[in-house]
């Protein structure tokens, strides 16, 4: 693979977007968590590492390479064929001529034989040249598959890394409301001993308390979870001490291209429109191919022969032994085959139909998927904006509510429901933070470029 491809597809998500900054609450969602120990990753490094040793580059690899071989088998048609040929036949049984009463045994008991044969194609139709041209298809098709592969692996990278990014979020975000929720247990507590709450108040406490515990534990969970996949698709032991490093720069989300450029970059760039544009070039050199079969061959032929014969040994002496040589054109003619071949023209004419109404329905739904990647990066980055400012009200009004629930000025029910607001608005961001990155994703894949498209101009 070329470096510059190399190099782009690791530079794709070096500033992966995520939304704009919101406030310090909202920002401390996505703080790394520190208590991980082991190899730190950056997305970027994950891209690389992917992009050197999973298996399915690997496979893509290979596959390019094979074709590559095939059009220089395919080449070989340009050239002469020469062989060298040999036969040695010892006679069991010598043949007789009868005559009258008589028998004598004719031939000898030996036979060498031994030649150069060559032949060369003069004409065939435009056989030779398209099957080079359908090979040269073929190629191409094995680099954009191998690019096609490379952008797969690439979007199920940054997809873990996200799922990554998201676990830790959810872990804060419960551990901050178990531990609010804790808060306000000793408050309800200290009211209990003080004679201002009833029994019934901090029981109902300690079951919210312990209803959110597992939640946590949930949350933890799904972040080894997503470490683990990540090592997965790295090809890495599931008992490997690495883990994904990010820092705020990966939550910021800059303004994407019109609608119109990105219509414009998928027609361009897509692997699997480039796929499926050289599936109606290669049923096209089929077509071409098959209409061959109509048309006469002429072919050069020679050959130098070495020929000896005797009753015991090898050839030694001259009257043993000759050589002879010819050459000559041959040509073939199809009259007729029973319609063969105009039914194997049809056939390749009703695929390439297949082909070329494929790729128009591949371009159709290429423009969907990026329309519906950008509504959904869209719509992802109003519900970013809504939502940020939202968390810092939440918390200001549980201030508001635990200092009156301390003045005895409201209700415990009025502060679990405050509580409950906090996490709900936080729950609420980190996925509309979580969808966004998700929804770039989609689009950068589904317009095919890997690189900093989406970088703010200065």
């Amino acid at each position: 693979m070329k470096k510059w491809v190399l190099l782009a597809l690791m530079a794709a998500y070096a500033p992966a977007c995520l939304g704009a900054a919101p406030g310090k609450a909202a920002n401390n969602l996505f703080a790394e968590r520190e208590e991980v120990g082991g190899e730190k990753i950056t997305i970027s490094d994950a891209i690389r590492m992917a992009l050197s040793d999973s298996y399915q580059i690997i496979d893509a690899q290979k596959t390019k390479e094979i074709y590559e071989q095939q059009l220089s088998q395919s080449r070989s048609g340009y050239y002469p064929s020469l062989s060298l040929d040999g036969s040695y036949s010892r006679a069991l049984k010598k043949g007789k001529i009868i005559m009258g009463t008589q028998s004598i045994e004719v031939g000898q008991n030996n036979t060498y034989q031994a030649g150069l044969n060559a032949s060369y194609v003069l004409w065939s139709g435009g056989q030779i040249r398209n099957s080079v041209n359908l090979a040269k298809v073929g190629a191409e098709q094995g680099l954009f598959n191998l690019r096609h592969v490379q952008d797969t692996v690439t979007k199920q990278v940054v997809g873990f890394c996200y799922d990554i990014i998201y676990a830790a979020a959810l872990i804060r975000v419960q551990e901050e409301y178990l531990d609010i929720a804790k808060q306000h247990l000793d408050e309800a507590q200290a009211k209990y001993k003080q004679g201002l709450a009833s029994s019934l108040d901090v029981l109902t406490q300690k079951v919210k308390v312990e209803n959110i515990e597992p939640t946590v534990l949930q949350a933890k969970k799904n972040f080894e979870l997503g470490n683990l996949y990540l090592r997965q698709i790295l090809n890495r032991d599931p008992e490997d001490r690495i883990y994904l490093t990010w820092t705020q720069k990966d939550l910021e989300l800059p303004q994407t291209p019109s609608l119109d450029e990105l219509y414009n970059l998928a027609m361009e760039k897509r692997p699997e429109l480039k796929l499926s544009k050289l599936a109606v070039d290669a049923a096209h050199y089929n077509i071409k191919i098959a209409r061959a079969g109509h048309m006469p061959v002429l072919s050069l032929n020679g050959n130098y022969t070495y020929n000896g014969v005797t009753d015991n040994g090898f050839p030694q002496h001259k009257q043993d032994y000759y050589w002879s040589s010819a050459a000559g054109v041959s040509l073939s003619v199809p009259l007729f085959e029973g319609f063969k071949v105009s039914s194997q023209v049809a056939q390749k004419e009703l695929a390439y139909e297949q082909a070329v109404a494929a790729y128009q329905n591949k371009m159709k739904n290429v423009r969907i998927q990026v329309k519906e990647a950008w509504l959904n990066l869209e719509e992802a980055r109003s519900r970013i904006e809504a939502t940020k400012g939202v968390v810092e009200q939440a918390r200001e009004n549980l201030n508001s509510q635990m200092k009156r629930y301390r003045a005895g000025l409201t209700s415990q029910l009025e502060v679990n429901d405050a509580i409950s607001n906090v996490n709900d608005s936080d729950l609420k961001y980190v996925q509309a933070v979580y969808d966004g990155a998700i929804a770039l994703s989609d689009l950068k894949f589904a317009v095919g470029v890997e690189v900093n498209l989406y970088e703010k101009k200065n």
